[in-house]
């Protein structure tokens, strides 16, 4: 052998001796597993890198240029990989395959690779069937950053060389991948360290703000707010506010207008994106499909859809959300009967409707780029009601995804509904009212336009609740009742908008034996769009079975904790010990699995439901005394919904825009919108000083109880609202207390 003849022709055999068996145990240690014996020299061996003259005969998955990786050059160890240093695998199966042109003898191979992550070196005669002679691991116990891996090999030949498919959770970078017929001279193999690189002039940056930068102009603009307000409250005591109350409205309407083009982030929207592509897949592909797909089908047809064009081995590597389970697994099932899927939940998909679908997945599969697409098979499927998925089934059902449709047309509805529930507020409580409520929106960070902004018909439960408190306040209580009966089916958790008025009509039916004629026009506004809007639903889904698969899925997705969760349920179940940080096992094929059943234990224990009803119980009864049993106002009843639903039902942060709703009790207590915008600061301050979701939303979960228990306390003041605040009759205008209770 020629390594071994020169190491003993050195200083002397022994030390010799020592040199080679520190270097095989040194490629041990580097994941790397010597031979019984190296082989001897083989005249038909190529010289040098078999990679750097083989033909690339396959690509999958693979971003970057290709020659790079067999160029003899690497990054200086444990430095970050850089894309003019090699490639990326965008997906866990993507692999490049070198065809060397004749069964050629392997006994060497080295690669340089991301420490993070593990790969799989395989071969094959014929290019079909392959098989792994390296599992490369991962090595991050010597650090981060690119690292370099080798191995030695006894009898092994082959004609096909595939690398790739990588495990673990790094950015599956290679900069260097060597096979060898003959051991080098020098093992392992020392390529050329390419030199730093220079460093590239900053980008010139496409909007003004981050969206660091843009959470940061929402704090300043919330307390601006809030410091107008009460300074609108010191001029109206005064009596003479004059040309100081004009200045304040002024300014109200300037920030009326920023906080609620701040939703959009002034025009950065997601950075630079518009449209939400991940949100548009699952509703669009959701509501189109629904009877085939059903609450359940989404991830498994869409990868029996992708294997079957072309991209099987995808799929089989892949890691996607069981929606039955709700746990991460392997993809690899749906392959074993893709026919089963095929077969539909409601219905079976014709030919011409699975076609579609192909289509349609590929559509946003190409737009959003393959990390994405990994990312969204493991989310939480599709959620809405029957109700929703009406009109999402409509409007998807126009035409195939194109960017017409999804960026021209359907991408466009949310920011109109928006407008109407704002045009909506101006109709019944005035311009600054709308200002205030503009602003927190705009403002608060729960409902970021990150999570759905530019999606489609995210914002309809919201305009027709707002609508809904509008319409009881200009005295059109069985459209108030309507509109909100219907946000409640869109969403459920609106129902907590009827709570107080359910509890003001039981108890008006206790003290007096009647029932109340306004109360009762809420309540069959209600009963009538429930009963119209049931049936309708059911024949667009495909039957009324689709209203207890909708209940099942709600059900499962209760008993699913989730690390942007926010309510008073989310607090009782947090524990400093099992946070986020703490349990999540990058280890496992589901990561957050740990973390999920650490907080069902919580809930379990004394501390839990029993403590989470109480104080439910405790927040009611507040409600009851200080609001309920004195206010004859339904609109007001209404709106303390933003009180009732974060602390009787726990849901994702997105949808605690619902506290806009308190902005609407302005002129009635003026402390209740200062308090509002000043909650809206401090969950941004609470952004700024978390990094894990869990520990983020939990302390605004904090923030928020606070508020909806200071705000319920302080309406309870049996006083009118302080002078100056009245939104109809500007500065200066004091209205009348609410009348107490007869009887």
């Amino acid at each position: 052998m020629k390594i071994l003849r020169r190491v003993v022709r050195g200083p002397g055999p022994a030390l010799g001796a020592a040199i080679l068996v520190a270097a095989v145990l040194g490629a041990a240690a580097m994941g790397a597993a010597a031979p019984s014996r190296i082989p001897s020299g083989d005249s038909a061996c190529p010289p040098g890198n078999l990679l750097a003259t083989a033909r690339l005969a396959d690509s999958l998955d693979a971003a970057g240029a290709t020659r790079s990786v067999v160029d003899d050059s690497v990054t200086a160890e444990g430095v970050g990989w850089r894309p003019a240093g090699g490639i990326r695998f965008e997906t866990n199966a993507g692999s490049l395959t070198y065809d060397l042109g004749s069964d050629t003898r392997i006994a060497a191979a080295y690669t340089q690779a991301t420490a993070d992550n593990g790969f799989s070196l395989q071969i094959s005669d014929d290019g079909r069937e392959f098989r792994e002679i390296w599992a490369i691991p991962g090595v991050t116990e010597y650090g981060r950053g690119m690292r370099s891996r080798f191995k030695l090999f006894w009898a092994v030949h082959a004609r096909y060389v595939r690398f790739g498919e990588a495990t673990g959770s790094g950015a599956r970078a290679v900069s260097e991948i060597q096979v060898f017929c003959e051991i080098p001279s020098v093992w392992p193999p020392r390529p050329s360290v390419m030199p730093p690189a220079p460093m590239a002039p900053p980008a010139p940056a496409k909007h003004r703000f981050t969206r660091q930068g843009a959470n940061a102009l929402k704090i300043v603009l919330a307390l601006l707010g809030a410091a107008l307000l009460a300074w609108g409250r010191v001029l109206a005591r005064r009596g003479t506010p004059g040309r100081a109350g004009r200045l304040r409205d002024v300014l109200l309407a300037v920030l009326g207008i920023l906080g609620y083009t701040g939703y959009y982030n002034w025009g950065g929207y997601h950075f630079p994106e518009r449209v939400h592509q991940y949100e548009f897949f699952h509703y669009y592909i959701g509501a189109k499909y629904f009877p085939e797909l059903g609450y359940t089908g989404i991830y498994e047809c869409s990868n029996v859809a992708e294997a079957e064009q072309g991209f099987r081995r995808r799929v089989e590597l892949r890691v996607i959300r069981d929606l039955r389970r709700n746990e991460l697994v392997s993809a690899r099932y749906v392959l074993e009967d893709p026919e089963r899927y095929k077969k539909g939940f409601t219905r079976p998909f014709t030919p011409e409707r699975w076609d579609a679908f192909k289509k349609d997945t590929a559509y946003f599969r190409d737009r959003v780029g393959l990390d994405t697409w990994d990312k969204m098979l493991k989310d939480h499927g599709y959620n809405p009601s029957p109700v929703w998925n009406m009109s999402g089934s409509l409007l998807s059902n126009v035409g195939p995804a194109s960017p017409a449709l999804i960026d021209g047309i359907l991408s466009w509805i949310d920011p109109v509904l928006l407008a109407i529930a704002f045009g909506f507020v101006i109709w019944a409580f005035g311009w600054r009212v709308a200002c205030v409520a503009a602003l927190f929106f705009g403002t608060n960070e729960p409902a970021l336009y990150f999570w759905t902004g530019g999606a489609f018909l995210r914002q309809d439960w919201f305009a027709l609740a707002i609508a809904g408190i509008c319409l009881l306040k200009k005295g059109r209580p069985a459209l108030g009742g309507a509109a909100l009966a219907a946000s409640t089916l869109l969403r459920l958790f609106p129902l907590g908008f009827f709570a107080a008025i359910g509890v003001r009509l039981a108890w008006i039916l206790v003290r007096e034996r009647r029932l109340d004629p306004t109360g009762l026009r809420v309540v069959i506004g209600a009963a009538i769009a429930v009963a119209l809007l049931v049936p309708a639903s059911s024949l667009v889904a495909g039957g009324f079975s689709a209203w207890p698969a909708f209940v099942r899925n709600i059900e499962k997705h209760e008993s699913t904790p989730l690390t942007n969760d926010m309510g008073l349920r989310t607090l009782v179940a947090f524990r400093w010990e099992t946070r986020q940080k703490v349990m999540f096992d990058p280890n496992r094929v589901d990561p957050f699995h740990g973390f999920r059943e650490a907080r069902r234990n919580a809930l379990r224990g004394l501390f839990g439901r029993p403590l989470f009803y109480a104080l439910v119980i405790g927040y009611l009864a507040l409600l009851f005394f200080r609001v309920v049993r004195r206010e004859m106002d339904w609109w007001v009843l209404a709106a303390f919904g933003f009180g009732v639903i974060p602390i009787s039902l726990e849901m994702t942060c997105y949808y605690f825009s619902f506290l806009t709703a308190a902005a609407l009790l302005w002129e009635r207590r003026a402390a209740i919108p200062i308090g509002l915008l000043c909650l809206s600061a401090m969950t941004q301050i609470v952004e700024f000083q978390t990094y894990y979701y869990d520990m983020r939303y939990a302390l605004e979960s904090v923030v928020v109880i606070v508020f909806v228990v200071w705000a319920t306390w302080v309406y309870g003041k049996r006083r009118g609202a302080a002078p100056g605040v009245g939104a109809a009759s500007g500065v200066g205008a004091a209205p009348a207390p609410a009348p107490a209770v007869p009887g």
